[in-house]
């Protein structure tokens, strides 16, 4: 039952961030037809009845209805003012020129109906509506604004910071700005503020989001921080703290609260643990340089209704990887949470690729995958290289995040899972370094030789034993001796686990061996019934992974257990280190791949460290 609220919980997350390919909901008024409303959201009254069979009892005021979705929700009802023809210039797409004339993007395909079926191109000519209310663009000189000079390698981020305003705020001002900014140029800013925040010496500064019930007393606790010192670098608090208010805080104070947590924040700051964190993205993080995340991920959610429980049961049981994207997106839910109170403003893409390759290439031309820096997904290798193979962009990093296999590695991909070698012969150099003069055995069946031939080559001096039977002979009680098991036979492993644990003496009062349990390759066979956990931990039982063991009494879980009444997977766990690490590397210059080479991260479980393979297509592993 608890997976199925994880579900739902999940479902509902889909709401609360942008979302191509979901559905929409619209409440029946007063004259509406079923004609009428499909003409307004441009789908068919048969697409209407199929997702609301309620509708064969007759439409009815105030029915909520579902609407089959796309990347608008519907039309803006206003009627324009006017319209203007606008030729389109290289590079620009639907999106930009929607925030460029502070329309929507279906104002602009609504009349242009060309753009349903092709996209923009150059020397385009469209049609722009104009309204009352909205300006296609700020007025310059206008009361309230002045013009200001750019100093030698500023931005616009540090502008907006010092101005107390957004970067989204500036832009908005100034349209088809350079990036990055040219010194001596002048772009608008707001009048009547000096520029320069009088706090602190310190210029770095990071966005808080203020969180309900605090006031200017528990902020000064928090961040050391008065009142006025706050107003001067958030002028705006002068008229009250807003709820869920985004302001200015000195990195320094900010980073300084989070270690008198132990490094785990309310935010999650970059690791969960500040002894772990890499020092460039501690030091470097800005939140205005990342807008757009997307997530292609495989719910197969298709035919379930969010409210029929019996559906979703059925679809957990029998969809095995429903329950993983399910999973992995809850703990992504989470990570975008802490980010938004670290002070990122994301729009976050949500796309459902049913799991194979023909459902990536059903969205791959989407506008919202375009426009994004970072793709998470899909999971499966084919529906992952049928996504990679389409979007091409230096632009836009594509992390596989589960799959570390026939991943086609083109120059703006990143598989996310370390492959299965290095993982072994990072645990070989992990054995030989921390155990130099141990008595190492193998064991195997005789299905797994050429994993002891890998073995013999690393381990010149290891103990070779054909028998389980006859491993006692080649144990040294003076030693510490690592034994090496290679099977995914349940019967064997089984036999091997219990007959190391009694030679060992575990249960009795004198330990006869230091026995330590190893393999390089840990297969399904430890997951059935009758392999002892508590044996195999008792054995101190080492093999290499991808993830580690984050302990039961990590922030993260108590607050996933609180938020889903039910323990994070390790799938969770992943979702959760995958878009921290995703978003905060892009953060510092705005692309991913640039900061591919700052060295290890370390989040929850996970650790991330990226190498270019110029020998596979040019990506990263």
């Amino acid at each position: 039952m608890r997976k199925i609220l994880l579900f739902l919980c999940v479902l509902t997350g889909f709401s609360l961030w942008a979302q191509p390919k979901q559905h929409n909901s619209y409440t029946v008024k007063e004259g509406d037809t079923l004609e009428s409303i499909a003409k307004v959201f441009r789908v068919s009254p048969s697409d209407i009845k199929s997702l609301n069979p309620t509708l064969e009892k007759g439409l009815q005021k105030g029915m909520l209805l579902i609407i089959p979705g796309d990347e608008i929700s519907y039309f803006n009802k206003k009627q324009p003012t006017g319209f203007e023809k606008y030729t389109v210039k290289d590079k620009e797409t639907l999106y930009g020129l929607a925030q460029r004339f502070h329309i929507t993007q279906d104002d602009l395909r609504r009349y242009n109906m060309i753009l349903y079926k092709k996209e923009l191109r150059k020397g385009q000519e469209i049609t722009i509506p104009l309204y009352r209310d909205a300006p296609k663009e700020i007025s310059k000189g206008k009361e309230g604004l002045t013009k200001y000079i750019v100093k030698p390698g500023e931005g616009l981020w540090r502008i907006a910071q010092n101005y107390g305003v957004t970067q989204e705020t500036l832009e908005r001002l100034n349209p088809n700005l350079p990036n990055p900014l040219k010194e001596g140029m002048e772009i608008w800013v707001p009048a009547g503020k000096s520029g320069v925040p009088e706090v602190t010496t310190d210029k770095a500064l990071v966005l808080y989001q203020v969180e309900k019930g605090e006031g200017f007393m528990s902020l000064e606790r928090k961040f050391g921080l008065s009142q006025k010192e706050l107003e001067k670098l958030n002028p705006e608090l002068k008229d009250g703290i807003k709820l869920e208010a985004q302001i200015w805080i000195p990195k320094n104070n900010f980073l300084d609260y989070v270690a008198t947590l132990g490094g785990a924040s309310q935010t999650d700051v970059a690791t969960g643990n500040a002894t772990d964190a890499n020092p460039k993205i501690k030091s470097g993080m800005n939140p205005s340089n990342i807008k757009t995340v997307s997530f292609v991920l495989p719910f197969r959610v298709n035919g379930i209704q969010a409210g029929n429980i019996a559906d979703i049961k059925i679809k957990l049981q029998k969809e095995k990887i429903t329950a993983i994207a399910s999973d992995f997106y809850s703990g992504a839910l989470m990570a975008l949470d802490s980010l938004q109170k670290m002070g990122f403003s994301l729009t976050v893409n949500v796309y459902d690729s049913n799991g194979n390759a023909q459902g990536v290439k059903a969205i791959s031309s989407s506008e919202g995958l375009k426009n994004s820096q970072v793709i998470i997904g899909p999971f499966s290798p084919s529906a992952f290289n049928a996504l990679s193979e389409t979007i091409t962009s230096d632009n836009i990093a594509i992390l596989a995040p589960l799959s570390n296999r026939n991943i086609e590695l083109r120059p703006n991909v990143f598989q996310t899972v370390p492959t299965i070698e290095v993982q072994q012969n990072s645990m070989i150099s992990f054995i030989n370094q921390k155990y130099p003069d141990a008595n190492i055995v193998l064991l195997s069946d005789a299905k797994s030789k050429d994993m002891n031939e890998k073995l013999l080559s690393s381990f010149s001096q290891a103990k070779n034993v054909d028998n389980i039977q006859g491993i006692q002979s080649a144990l040294n009680k003076e030693a510490t001796n690592i034994v090496f098991v290679s099977s995914d036979d349940v019967v064997f492993l089984s036999d091997a686990i219990r007959i190391l644990y009694n030679i060992a003496g575990i249960n009795g009062k004198n330990k006869n061996y230091n026995i330590i349990m190893a393999t390089l390759d840990k297969g399904d066979a430890y997951d059935h019934n009758s392999i002892s956990n508590s044996q195999l931990s008792a054995l101190k039982f080492t093999y290499p992974a991808a993830n580690r063991y984050a302990g039961e009494s990590n922030p993260f879980i108590k607050k996933y257990l609180k938020t889903y009444k039910i323990s994070p997977s390790k799938y969770a766990f992943r979702g959760f280190d995958l878009t921290m690490d995703a978003v905060l590397r892009t953060s510092l210059v705005g692309n991913f791949i640039k900061e591919a080479n700052i060295g290890e991260t370390s989040y929850q479980e996970n650790k991330f460290q990226y190498v270019k393979n110029a020998t596979k297509g040019g990506g990263y592993e």
